[in-house]
């Protein structure tokens, strides 16, 4: 005689596969905003100091601007003749622009900029942070980011370039 149904131990496998699957998704969903807000201002930090040691490095002014309307940043060179050109990306040669309006950032919001009343952030052969018209910083420069209500704010020490957040 055959019985249909489940043993006892096909029962405890299915709840506990059920178990480990529900845990996983709770641990992957339940901080994405955090995470995805840390992950945007982490590359962020890593592009401002990328930009100062293409400066240190090459002796030229470096930069980033930032366009909170069009919500992106580009990294940029200043040439001997005062132009202005946007570096490559040295992992895709493309030209080194950020945008928050696709892709894995989609949906950061660049909230903030004050960079001494302006929007780009220029270093000098010594790594020291300027602001759009060349003058050292004599305050703190602040981006904030923002995602879903959650906010993170990356600051840029007048005198260093050192970035925090």
């Amino acid at each position: 005689m055959k019985n249909s149904g489940f043993t006892l131990m096909e029962i405890v496998l299915v709840i506990v596969l059920v178990g480990i699957l529900g845990i996983t998704f709770a641990v992957k969903y339940s901080g994405f905003e955090e995470t995805k807000l840390s992950s945007a201002a982490s590359k962020l930090a890593a592009d401002i100091a990328y930009a100062q040691q293409l400066a240190i490095t090459t002796q030229l002014y470096h930069g980033i601007s930032f366009d909170s309307n069009a919500e992106e940043y580009y990294l940029f060179r200043i040439e001997t003749n005062n132009t202005q050109t946007t570096i490559k990306n040295p992992s895709t040669g493309e030209d080194f622009v950020v945008e928050y309006d696709f892709g894995e950032l989609q949906g950061i919001n660049l909230q903030t900029v004050n960079i001494g009343g302006g929007t780009e952030i220029i270093f000098d052969w010594q790594g020291i942070p300027y602001d759009n018209s060349k003058t050292a910083l004599t305050s703190d420069a602040t981006i904030t980011l923002e995602y879903r209500g959650r906010t993170k704010t990356l600051t840029v020490i007048a005198g260093t370039g050192k970035v925090s957040w």
